[in-house]
């Protein structure tokens, strides 16, 4: 698989096998990851990798508080936002919406699943030292994004999360992460179930007219 093909077949996967990826496997992932790039070599990301005891851990006091605080789903996004922002978004929910009614699943539990993430037995928290400059979340989402093409790329499935975030000090408690770090990303990672109607489900992308400015160009 070359580059371009990684990048336009990566989708994201909401169900996973039950079946665990070896260390070996994740070794080589991280391996090539961390060639990702950041201003003046600064690496600045630091994982916390979690699976069996640990990550179940996490799920049940995430999921503890997040039915406790009486929160909805739809809260968790913010309001303030680019129309074409929030177009984008409402796409994308009505579309998980549509493939979650066709698959029998109630909607609101899918998104609850971003707690569970989705079922996938490895969780990656990606996290960095809070002294570190202002490059530094640049660099941090260079290397997710990279993590996340060769985990493709190596026939694992992601699911790169962002309703976890609202509750760092569950995360940063149940996996011992310092005080001194910041919680950046949160990845799901697993071997992508074949038959979920889910994993069919892919978002779309506005064309180059929507985004791009050309500048001393002809024509």
């Amino acid at each position: 698989m070359d580059v371009q093909q990684a990048i336009r077949g990566r989708r994201s996967i909401r169900a996973f096998l039950e079946k665990p990826i070896p260390k070996e496997t994740l070794i080589s992932l991280l391996e090539t990851s961390r060639w990702a790039p950041s201003a003046v070599n600064n690496q600045p990301w630091l994982l916390t990798v979690a699976t069996g005891d640990k990550r179940q851990e996490l799920e049940r006091r995430l999921i503890e508080r997040v039915k406790s605080s009486g929160e909805s789903i739809e809260g968790r996004y913010p309001e303030d936002v680019p129309e074409e922002v929030r177009r984008r978004r409402e796409e994308l929910l009505a579309g998980i919406a549509k493939v979650a009614e066709e698959s029998g699943i109630p909607v609101q539990e899918l998104l609850l699943g971003s707690y569970r993430f989705y079922g996938a037995p490895v969780v990656i928290l990606v996290t960095y030292e809070s002294r570190m400059g202002d490059s530094t979340p640049t660099g941090v989402v260079a290397f997710v994004t990279t993590m996340l093409l060769t985990a493709h790329d190596m026939g694992l499935g992601t699911c790169w999360l962002g309703m976890p975030l609202a509750y760092p000090d569950i995360i940063c408690g149940a996996l011992e992460i310092p005080d001194s770090q910041k919680i950046a990303a949160v990845v799901a990672l697993g071997y992508p179930d074949p038959d979920s109607g889910i994993n069919k489900f892919r978002s779309c992308r506005d064309g180059l007219h929507a985004f791009v400015t050309w500048v001393g160009f002809d024509g």
